[in-house]
Order: structure tokens, then sequence, then C-alpha cells
């Protein structure tokens, strides 16, 4: 059996400046940030599936959507003043990193390299 997707604990996350969804079932959540350009970026995880899902809207059309697999973990943490997403990933042969960070503007890094 594989190890869990370590991801925050939803409690952990009242004193940022993010909207965590409901609840829609065990192992799913959601996060949603907006820049101070009017952008909102979304973050769902499924635990048991072990996958994200991230979606960046700017005055209502999609910038970007991000499907990342073989997650090992979930980060939503403050940093200067902005809120990041990080996802971890390592699918064997493939491994890398997902930052989005939301501030002024939303600022996206994705390294996916072959090991």
């Amino acid at each position: 059996m594989s190890a869990a997707m370590e991801v925050p604990l939803l409690s952990d996350l009242d004193g940022l400046a993010v909207e965590v969804g409901p609840p829609e079932s065990l192992g799913l959540a959601s996060v949603t940030c907006w820049a101070d350009d009017g952008s909102v970026v979304t973050l769902r995880w499924d635990e048991i599936a072990k996958s994200v899902h991230v979606r960046w809207t700017e005055s209502g059309e999609d910038r970007l959507i991000v499907e990342r697999e073989a997650v090992t973990k979930v980060s939503v943490r403050e940093n200067s003043g902005r809120v990041e997403f990080w996802v971890w990933s390592d699918g064997g042969s493939l491994g890398g990193q997902l930052v989005v960070r939301v501030g002024e503007r939303v600022h996206v890094s994705d390294a996916l390299l072959r090991r």
C-alpha cells in the first residue's frame, strides 16, 4: 500500500485569506483565493485518488487549468502577504513541484521532471 497523500487540516487554514469550500465527500476539499487584480485561483484535492486540480480565472476566463496525479503532498500557506499553494508529486519516473502564488497578481511555477 502506498503512503497517504499529505494535506493540510482545513481548520489550520482559518487564519489565511482563503475560502475553504465545504467538503463534498470524504477526502475531497477545495480552497479558493483572490488576487488583488481580481484573478481567482481554486485548488481542489482528492486524497483517495492522490490528485489535484488547479484553476486560475481572470475576468471570468480560464487562464490556466492544471491537473496533477501521483500527488504526495499539498500545502497552503501565507508568505510575505501572499497565499501560496504548493503541490509535490512523485510518479516514479516523473516527479515535480507546482507552486501557485496569489498576491497582487498570480504567479505559477511548474516543474515536472524525469528522474
